[in-house]
């Protein structure tokens, strides 16, 4: 029995050494992407004085078995270490350390034969590798190993967030990380401009508050993915600090003021609503901690629990909206959910709390593109819903005033006659009121449908722009496109000021054009000019083409013809040319135009020239016997 007893107790001791020995090795047979966390055994140099000679001697590492060890804000200088063995067919790997911000990161190997640490120190504007992430290259022979030490140091949280692999395969996975960063760039740009639009085309300041939350919520994600401080802010530190604590902050406060105004707290729950005061202030406090590192801690600490805070605060707003009967906020309920489910997923899985997944990495993305997209979608239905609410309280004053009409019928037959007039005018103006809804609505419809096509029109512009840009005209190819742009956004203005949309004035439309490149162009010329346009009613479509090529024409005569004097007269006039066209007339007093070196020209204006004048299925012809003219041929769009 005592025999039995002790060969047990050797075999569980047996077993806990292997386990003990074996608990700092990093075993890797094939190609996947090995998560070193649960492996590092760590030490904390609160000296910041120690050698990798006097670290390797030390017996107080420790595992902290996370798949990321976290030790918070910490001015000490951490030491990890692990044991790497090379049981794959690859020679040639890549230790990724996934940080931001460093002050210090040194990377220290020798394999068993060796007996000297061969030492790789890394700094930001010095990488091998052109990434955000920090890279060491390592070369380790199939059946070999590598003991390796990490010697790191921060001002910010201290993580060890290590992954090892084959250097194909981690140079892949990089790849795809990036690809999928500039998506999730792509789709805030996307929603930022289509919001911005809207907001232009119908003015509620919603869709305002709403572009500048997700503005300044991809502000923070880009600093905290380190593209800011790759590109911009690795020189300086402090800056990168004061935007660390800043950016959260200004978000938040960008975040509590669109969900008040989305699910119109202030009316449904004024009580409640009250109470985001408190957390806008305790936000700007956090904010004066900013500017100075030694608040550090104390600001994160504190920036976290408002951040918290305001997120609950934020739930309950949606859930008392809700039971207040406003349906929209279902939408802001379920993306807010989202979102903060994958914070949660994120922070749990890189404590080493809950399970860790390949998608855990993106799962802040995924959870911040669902909460922008049901937000937009959100936001129109907000806007059907208190159209609809409008529509019922007219319907119900309309119930009203038929109700009284029946009383007064019955308690006095002697105003028949004048109850009966009175009613003939309500039903004329619910009439009127009808056809302004309907205009209203068809108006709305077609600025939708423009949005749209200009936002393709000004992809295309950008993308033509682009071929032609260098960095020494980038500035003034910016402009041109901003040119282009502000034609296309006059039109809205005008449609937005119009009584329905065949009444636009063509005039005013062409004259703001006119007056707004003057500005730009003649500052030390005195440039007159005359419009003569008969009373023409065109669709948006030919009135958009007009409006693009006067802009080109008119910008080509400002910028070469009038070079040699300093004053000038443009003279533009458009009429009716016979019953299947119409004709447009540009002239300039201005320097003549090489007619065949125009024509000739591969440049973007005269491209864009030819395009509008093709759309408006037109011709274009050049005379300058007298004066410069431009003379257009071109049938209306239906």
């Amino acid at each position: 029995m005592k025999l039995k007893s002790l060969l047990l107790y050797i075999i569980c001791f047996s077993c806990f050494t292997l386990k003990a020995q074996d608990n700092d090795i990093v075993y890797l047979n094939d190609s996947k992407i090995l998560r070193v966390g649960p492996k590092l055994e760590i030490y904390e140099d609160t000296t910041n004085t120690l050698s990798i000679d006097q670290v390797i001697q030390l017996k107080k590492f420790k595992n902290h078995h996370k798949t990321i060890p976290a030790f918070g804000l910490s001015k000490s200088t951490y030491w990890a270490k692990f044991e790497f063995v090379n049981n794959s067919d690859y020679e040639d790997f890549i230790l990724e350390f996934n940080k931001v911000d460093v002050l210090k990161l040194d990377l220290y190997f020798k394999n068993k034969n060796s007996t000297s640490f061969t030492h790789q120190p890394m700094k930001l504007n010095r990488k091998k590798f052109s990434g955000r992430m920090f890279l060491f290259n390592l070369n380790i022979p199939k059946n070999n190993s590598l003991s390796i030490y990490i010697k790191f140091k921060s001002n910010w949280s201290v993580t060890f967030p290590v992954k090892i692999s084959a250097k194909e395969q981690m140079l892949h996975k990089l790849f795809d990380e990036e690809l999928i960063n500039g998506l999730y760039i792509g789709i805030f740009l996307i929603m930022i401009f289509y919001n911005l639009f809207i907001y232009f085309s119908i003015k509620d300041k919603s869709y305002l508050l709403y572009v500048a939350y997700i503005f300044l919520f991809l502000l923070f994600q880009l600093n905290e993915n380190g593209f800011f401080y790759k590109y911009f802010l690795y020189k300086s530190p402090y800056l990168y600090g004061v935007a660390v604590k800043t950016l959260p902050i200004i978000t938040g406060i960008a975040a509590i003021y669109f969900i008040r105004d989305f699910v119109n707290a202030k009316k449904y729950i004024p009580k409640i609503d009250r109470f985001h005061i408190i957390i806008i202030i305790l936000y700007i406090g956090c904010l004066f901690l900013a500017f100075d590192e030694k608040y550090n801690h104390f600001a994160f600490v504190y920036l976290n629990i408002i951040s918290l805070t305001a997120a609950l605060y934020a739930l309950l707003v949606g859930i008392a909206v809700i039971l207040k009967g406003f349906k929209p906020a279902w939408f802001f309920l379920i993306a807010w959910s989202i979102l903060i489910v994958s914070i949660f997923q994120f922070t749990l899985s890189s404590l080493g709390i809950l399970p860790y997944f390949p998608i855990t990495d993106h799962s802040l993305k995924i959870g911040s593109v669902f909460e922008i997209v049901l937000l937009s979608l959100g936001l129109a239905n907000r806007i059907n819903v208190l159209k609809l609410e409008k529509e019922a309280s007219q319907a119900q004053a309309l119930q009203l005033i038929n109700e009284k009409k029946s009383l007064i019928e019955n308690q006095n037959t002697q105003l028949e006659s004048m109850v009966a007039e009175r009613t003939h005018k309500l039903e004329i103006r619910n009439q009127i009121i009808s056809k302004k809804n309907e205009e209203k609505s068809i108006m709305m419809r077609e600025i939708h449908h423009r949005v749209k096509n200009n936002l393709q029109m000004i992809n295309s512009m950008v993308r033509i722009q682009s071929r032609y840009t260098n960095k020494g005209n980038t500035k003034d190819s910016l402009k041109e496109v901003e040119r282009r742009i502000q034609t296309m956004a006059l039109l809205h203005e005008k449609m937005y000021q119009s009584e329905n949309l065949v009444e636009i004035n063509v005039k005013e439309y062409i004259q703001s054009i006119l007056t707004d490149l003057l500005s730009i162009y003649s500052i030390d010329k005195k440039i007159t000019y005359e419009i003569n346009i008969s009373e023409l009613q065109y669709g948006t479509e030919t009135i958009l083409f007009l409006g693009l090529l006067i802009n080109e024409l008119i910008t080509n005569t400002l910028k070469h013809a009038f070079n040699d004097q300093n004053n000038g007269h443009i003279t533009i006039f458009l009429k009716v040319y016979d019953k299947d066209s119409h004709q447009l007339i540009i002239t300039n007093n201005g320097s003549k135009i090489d007619i065949d070196k125009f024509n000739n020209s591969k440049s973007l204006g005269q491209r864009l020239i030819k395009n509008f004048v093709k759309q408006l299925d037109g011709t274009l012809t050049i005379d300058n016997a007298v004066n410069t003219t431009f003379t257009i041929l071109f049938k209306v769009i239906s």
